[in-house]
């Protein structure tokens, strides 16, 4: 998205996508950004609670998880987890 640096390669919207911005942000309210130690550390929690789940899959839960989305107290939240394109290899790169 012009104007935000976004390192993870796997949350970089793809350049046809770019054009598709301004259909779909009148759904749109808000968009929140995570750090990419937020989103190892959901990675993890997740892992531990016995889902493996790849990092830009967890970027949602890290923003529910680092206070990102205002007023959730007391509401039901659904955060939709996907991607499994990691291995338990990998997630010798992820905090404990």
């Amino acid at each position: 998205m012009p104007g935000i640096e976004q390192p993870n390669k796997a949350t970089q919207p793809a350049s046809s996508f770019r054009g598709k911005i301004k259909c779909w942000s009148r759904y749109v309210e808000e968009i929140v950004l995570v750090s990419d130690e937020e989103i190892k550390a959901a990675v993890s929690t997740l892992y531990r609670a016995g889902l493996l789940v790849e990092p830009s899959g967890s970027a949602a839960f890290a923003a529910i998880a680092n206070d990102r989305i205002p007023d959730i107290a007391g509401r039901n939240v659904v955060v939709i987890l996907s991607g499994g394109n990691i291995g338990k290899d990998e997630l010798t790169n992820f905090p404990d």
